[in-house]
C-alpha cells in the first residue's frame, strides 16, 4: 500500500488518542502513514519493510540478524543493534557525533518500541506502529502503562549509541539524510495545503 497523506489534525487526533501525554506537548508529524515499516525498521533508518527476531514465517517481517533464537529481549536488541555499530549509554541527552536510539519495554523486559535521537538533538524519532513518523522532544511522551491501551510501550529500558562514522560505515546516515529529505517535501505540501 503506498503511504497516505492524512490531514494533520485528522493524524495528529488518531496518534495523540493512543498517545495522550502527546497532547501536552509539542511534536511534529515527519512522514505520510505507512504501513509498510515499523518503529524497529525505523529506527535502523529502514523504511522497506518492518522489522522484527521471528521465526514465523506468516508473518511479513524480517530480521537481518542471523540468529536463529527469537529473543525479543532488552539483551537481545541491544545485540542485534551491536552490529550496527551501536554500544551501551547511560546518557539520553544529545552528544555531537553521535547517533542515539532508545529501547522501550514492558516490566518483563520485553522490548515493545524504538525511537532514533533527531541527527541535531531536536528530540526523538518514532513510528508509532503503522502510524506517521513523528518528532517528540522527550522519551516519556510516548511512554505507557501496556494495560491502559493496546499498544502501551512501557519505560525507556535502553539507550544506545553510534559514532555518526558508524552510521555511515553502515550506510544509514545517508538513509536517514533521504527519508528527511523525502519527508521535508511532505511537511511542506502539508504548509501550504496540498495534503
Amino acid at each position: 500500500m503506498p503511504p497516505q497523506f492524512r490531514p494533520s489534525n485528522v493524524a495528529r487526533a488518531n496518534i495523540e488518542s493512543y498517545f495522550p501525554a502527546l497532547s501536552n506537548v509539542n511534536w511534529i508529524i515527519k512522514s505520510p502513514y505507512d504501513v509498510d515499516y515499523q518503529c524497529i525498521a525505523w529506527a535502523a533508518c529502514r523504511t522497506d519493510r518492518k522489522w522484527w527476531p521471528t521465526d514465523n514465517t506468516t508473518f511479513e517481517v524480517y530480521w537481518p540478524f542471523d540468529d536463529p533464537i527469537v529473543d525479543e529481549s532488552i539483551s537481545g536488541f541491544t545485540k542485534a543493534f551491536s552490529l550496527l555499530g551501536y554500544k551501551s549509554c547511560d546518557r539520553r541527552d544529545f552528544e555531537i557525533g553521535y547517533q542515539k536510539v532508545a529501547i522501550y519495554a514492558l516490566n518483563n523486559g520485553q522490548v515493545t518500541h524504538m525511537a532514533r535521537q533527531h541527527f541535531c538533538g531536536r528530540g526523538w524519532l518514532s513510528k508509532p506502529g503503522e502510524l506517521e513518523d513523528i518528532l517528540h522532544r522527550d522519551l516519556e511522551s510516548i511512554e505507557g502503562d501496556p494495560a491502559a491501551t493496546w499498544n502501551g510501550y512501557g519505560k525507556v529500558a535502553q539507550i544506545l549509541k553510534r559514532s555518526w562514522l558508524a552510521a555511515l560505515f553502515n550506510r544509514c546516515l545517508l538513509r536517514c539524510l533521504w527519508h528527511a529529505f523525502k519527508f521535508f517535501w511532505y511537511r511542506l505540501a502539508q504548509k501550504v495545503g496540498f495534503v
